[in-house]
């Protein structure tokens, strides 16, 4: 029986077994996350956070003083309804005065004495409400030197209350002219302009005109 020379038996290894490549797979993974994960940090840090709320503006509460023109703000005499008062001893103040500003295109109310009884001792007073303040504002044009004096009304009437000093209704060619120019008028958060009640007793009222 011969022997086969040279020959063996199963498998033959004639060099190293080669290495399966998984541990470089999970570095490289490992770095493209890191890569990943810091280059979108970068952009959120960038865009000032991502999820951060969105800056809110709010209206200036300031008051300041703007440059206007009257009569392109303030409303037509047709939309304004005024109440018409004598607080003089000059009968019949109330009734013509009241006859003046229907002309002038104003809405008239209640034409009588004071209601409120006071002695008027300036001008006028116009008195109004929270929606009347430029009802206010157009009438005093046509009785300049009128005090303001803010009411707790809820209409946007206003009353023209003739005083001592009271002697008529101005032109409508003055008031026109006072219209057209640019006045400066407060704007914002200002103060309303009102008057404190005086708290001096009050003297007593001379015997009421008629109206």
């Amino acid at each position: 029986m011969s022997m086969i020379s040279g020959s063996v038996l199963g498998p033959q290894n004639d060099g190293p077994k080669r290495k399966r490549p998984w541990g470089t797979v999970v570095v490289i993974v490992l770095m493209m996350a890191v890569i990943f994960g810091g280059t979108y940090g970068a952009v959120v840090l960038l865009r000032g956070g991502g999820n951060s709320p969105a800056p809110t503006t709010s209206t200036p509460t300031t008051c300041v003083t703007v440059t206007v023109t009257p009569g392109a703000t303030l409303p037509k005499p047709s939309s304004v309804t005024v109440n018409v008062y004598n607080a003089t001893d000059r009968a019949g103040l109330a009734r013509r005065t009241a006859n003046e500003l229907k002309d002038r295109g104003f809405g008239i109310g209640a034409v009588a004495n004071d209601p409120l009884g006071k002695t008027v001792k300036g001008i006028a007073e116009i008195r109004y409400g929270v929606d009347g303040l430029d009802q206010a504002r157009l009438l005093r044009y046509y009785v300049p030197g009128a005090t303001l004096v803010k009411d707790d009304r809820t209409d946007a009437t206003v009353d023209l209350v003739t005083g001592q000093k009271f002697t008529g209704i101005r032109s409508q060619a003055k008031v026109d002219e006072a219209l057209a120019s640019p006045a400066p008028r407060p704007s914002g958060n200002c103060p309303t302009p009102t008057r404190t009640p005086s708290t001096k007793p009050a003297s007593p009222s001379p015997t009421p005109a008629a109206s």
